[in-house]
């Protein structure tokens, strides 16, 4: 039964398989398909289907109080072998179990065929290339933030280059990488790896992601010291890259002289390509777009599961460090004055990203507003100027009538009667 969920995830290209447990025993099944959660069946015996997965993953099956992490690979008929990454956590009527499918198709993918556009490749290919620096990449979980990461070091990946990675856990096995996984119960933490690491000589650092303040301060010291360093954060939009750090305690000038770019990326729906067809915009979708040309949509087919989509597409924001940024680090990091900054220094943001998308056929504008939705793409409009406001005199003197012996604003000289020796000047400084 395991089995049959795994190789019917792999036909359905589910992301995730989700096994929950109920009342009397049971366990709802659901999968993660094109990003939403659809239920598969409810099967009894709950406790045995967890000690075969533990057992799968070489888990302790004696164990249900305390949250578990395995790894096993399945040979599938659809899509070969597949990595699946395990995590168990106790809960109410038993145990949660999330089974992530690591797509090893993906492993060797370049930025272009990740969805990077033209545009954006122009400005961060140049960045990818320098010597040293720190490379961000920020998103929820599950956003293709380690995807885009290991499609940099496809790109940097030569003979002559050191590259050592630290992960929690490795999901991919990249030929010619050095790969070290933590190991907290062994103390195996990302500091103490990245301090061995730097004794090394690495060209190329790539960090699975960065989560305490620890961590942050090798990697910008690192990136200072002539290694380009990769890794991930979590927020919800490229400036908050820069907010996070600030709040890990980094200072301002390690941010600004180690920070490269950032880029934030955050998954849509793809479009059947054998159902999809242009169509005209509605009144409120230029409102929305700002542009009245075409967009696609689709019916749904036999293809696409009757769905009008198949599999998902990321959209990135690509925040270039330049030094209107840096400038503004120094003086303001609120993250609107940031954000603000940031579009006037050439940053394109994820909004902009997914309408170039929307119109070349890939997604829907609905994908695209549904996932920029609470992400800033602008500054905001200017508030409109309004009449000029009355320069206001002081208060009026106790007993005045209304606006009579009002204090002026400026408060004039006292006048020096007649005759008056002038007073004396203060010594010179």
């Amino acid at each position: 039964m395991v089995n049959q969920w795994i190789q019917q995830a792999a036909e359905r290209r589910a992301s995730d398989i989700h096994l929950e447990p109920t009342e009397d025993d049971r366990l709802r099944v659901r999968m993660r398909v094109d990003g939403d959660l659809r239920a598969v069946e409810t099967v009894a015996d709950g406790r045995k289907v967890m000690a075969r997965l533990k057992v799968m993953a070489g888990l302790d099956v004696n164990e249900r109080g305390m949250p578990l992490d395995g790894r096993v690979r399945v040979q599938t008929s659809s899509r070969g072998p597949i990595d699946l990454r395990m995590s168990t956590t106790p809960c109410l009527g038993g145990e949660k179990a999330v089974l992530r499918l690591i797509d090893n198709s993906r492993l060797g993918k370049t930025l272009e065929e990740l969805g990077y556009t033209k545009r954006m490749l122009a400005a961060y290919k140049p960045i990818v290339e320098l010597p040293y620096g720190l490379l961000l990449h920020v998103g929820p979980t599950g956003s293709g933030k380690t995807t885009s990461l290991y499609a940099v070091l496809t790109t940097v990946n030569k003979p002559e280059k050191n590259i050592q990675t630290v992960e929690d856990p490795v999901e991919y096995d990249i030929p010619g990488v050095t790969q070290t996984q933590v190991n907290h119960d062994q103390g195996l933490t990302f500091p103490k790896v990245l301090r061995a690491l730097l004794r090394q000589d690495p060209n190329v650092i790539l960090i699975g992601e960065i989560r305490d303040d620890a961590t942050a301060e090798i990697a910008l010291e690192a990136s200072m010291t002539g290694h380009l360093v990769l890794s991930t954060l979590h927020a919800n939009e490229a400036v908050g890259a820069v907010v996070r750090l600030l709040d890990m305690g980094m200072t301002p000038y390690s941010i600004a002289y180690s920070l490269r770019s950032v880029i934030a990326q955050r998954f849509v729906k793809k479009l059947c390509t054998s159902c999809r067809k242009q169509v005209p915009q509605t009144d409120e979708m230029v409102r929305l777009t700002g542009s009245d040309r075409p967009v696609f949509e689709a019916e749904g087919c036999k293809d696409c599961n009757r769905s009008g989509f198949d599999g998902r597409q990321p959209l990135y924001e690509f925040l270039p460090m330049t030094a209107g940024m840096k400038k503004a680090i120094y003086q303001d990091t609120t993250p609107d004055h940031l954000q603000a900054v940031a579009l006037k220094s050439g940053m394109i943001s994820m909004f902009a990203d997914g309408m170039e998308k929307a119109f070349a056929g890939v997604t829907t504008v609905e994908e695209v507003l549904r996932a920029t939705k609470g992400v800033k793409a602008s500054a905001g409009p200017a508030a409109p100027a309004g009449p000029p406001r009355p320069r206001l005199a002081g208060p009026a003197r106790p007993g005045a009538p209304n606006g009579a012996g009002t204090r002026p604003a400026v408060r004039p000289a006292t006048a020096r009667p007649a005759g008056a020796p002038r007073p004396p000047r203060p010594p010179a400084r």
